[in-house]
Formats: structure tokens, C-alpha cells, sequence
């Protein structure tokens, strides 16, 4: 762990994937480009790797995926291999420090509403991979204890037994992942949605998709309402 590396920043300056992770830079990115982005601020990798240090967390980890080879685990082994990892990240407290810079970020962000909180794993999302769905996001949190407690579910998140067998699929070092945390104003609207860049089902078209539904936006990433989509051409706009 690299001890100058900031553990809390800024959204707006949150330009470096390797230590905010894919979401928290673009989000970042768009803010700079003059997109309206909700306030906010990105607990680092390196806020992560402090916690992981002080609890040693990362031999006991060792421990529970050495057991055998991953390849030749049980989808049984894993999830019980994934619950006592969880387990243990929700049983350990933040570092003082570090806690103490997440806390003065939060008051001084202006969200009456609550906050977003979000995972942001460096490398989860690209053309090739997408992890949608397999971290953990908690919005509508209030208060102090319940941010903290927030930050470390999302953490835990990244020790699921799907993001585990995920990352495996992709030939991905599980030992290696580390995970960001994105927090925000939550933003209360009548409607959300999903815009993709490219058809992610045809990446070599050159449209672009937006999908949206009533409420909140894990109706639609859920599945649990069939949402309204629009196709456009990326050339003309139509």
C-alpha cells in the first residue's frame, strides 16, 4: 500500500481508474464535460487496502481460497468460502482515520435526500467484461454509522460468491480485486435509466441505446419492469 495515496477525493477529480475504479472515473469524467452528475466523493482502493491491512484481512482471505484450487472448487465451497469472508469485512471496524475522512466528506456534501452508495471496482466494466449487478449499491442512507456500515457492505460485495465465480470465468486473480466506493447525493426522480454508448449485443453498430422506467433505477437493472427503449443513430441523432 502506497501510504501517499489519497484514501478519500473529490468525484471531480476522481480521474484515475486503477485506485477510483470504471464508474467513479467516468462519472468524473462527465461532470468535467458539463453533464449534470450528483454531487459526491470516492473512497480510494487505497481506503480499502488500509482496511484489508489493519484486520490482516488479506491472509484470512488466502486462507479460505487456498484451501484447494479455485478451478476445483464446489459451487458449495465457494458460497461458503464467499459467506465467511463477508461475514468477517461486516464484523471489522474502519480504521479511525479513515473513517473520520468519510465522515467529514459526507457532511459537507448537501444531500437531504440521503446518499448513494456505490461500488466502483477498478476493470469491472469494459466491452469485454461487464460486473452489473454483482456489487452491491445502497441508496437512501443516512447517517454516520449507517454510511460506514454501507462502505463495508459494499466492500464485502466484492467477495460474493457470484463476483467470485465471475471473475474466475474471466480467468480474473481474485486475490488481485480491490474495490472502490463511489458516494453520493441521492437525486429522488420519477423516472431512470441506462444509456449505453454502443448496442452492448452489437458493439460493432454505430447506435447507441437508452433503456428508462418509472422510478428507481433497480426496477430496471433488476429486471422487475419491462422498460421503455429507444435505438439511436449515432451519426445523425435520429
Amino acid at each position: 500500500m502506497d501510504p501517499s495515496q489519497p484514501t478519500v477525493i473529490p468525484l471531480v477529480a476522481a480521474n484515475d481508474e486503477r485506485i477510483v475504479g470504471g464508474k467513479a472515473a467516468k462519472l468524473a469524467s462527465l461532470d468535467q464535460a458539463g453533464f449534470r452528475v450528483p454531487a459526491g466523493f470516492c473512497i480510494t482502493t487505497m481506503g480499502y487496502e488500509r482496511f484489508l491491512e489493519e484486520h490482516r484481512l488479506e491472509s484470512f482471505v488466502k486462507m479460505e481460497l487456498g484451501r484447494k484450487p479455485f478451478a476445483d472448487m464446489r459451487w458449495e465451497e465457494v458460497w461458503d468460502a464467499a459467506l465467511r469472508i463477508r461475514s468477517v469485512f461486516l464484523s471489522k471496524p474502519l480504521p479511525t482515520v479513515l473513517a473520520a475522512e468519510i465522515t467529514k466528506a459526507a457532511q459537507e456534501l448537501d444531500a437531504p435526500q440521503g446518499l448513494a452508495i456505490r461500488s466502483s471496482a477498478p476493470g469491472e466494466d469494459s466491452a469485454g467484461r461487464s460486473f452489473a449487478g454483482l456489487h452491491e449499491s445502497i441508496v437512501g442512507v443516512k447517517g454516520v454509522q449507517a454510511l460506514l456500515d454501507a462502505v463495508r457492505q459494499v466492500w464485502a460485495s466484492l467477495w460474493s460468491d457470484a463476483a467470485l465465480l465471475y471473475r474466475q470465468e474471466l480467468s480474473l486473480d481474485p486475490l488481485r480485486s480491490r474495490m472502490a466506493v463511489l458516494v453520493q447525493q441521492l437525486i429522488d426522480e420519477d423516472r431512470s435509466g441506462v444509456a449505453f454508448g454502443r448496442d452492448p449485443r452489437a458493439i460493432q453498430e454505430d447506435v447507441a441505446i437508452i433503456e428508462a422506467v418509472p422510478g428507481p433505477g433497480s426496477d430496471l437493472v433488476d429486471g422487475a419492469v419491462d422498460p421503455d427503449r429507444w435505438i439511436l443513430d449515432r451519426s445523425s441523432g435520429e
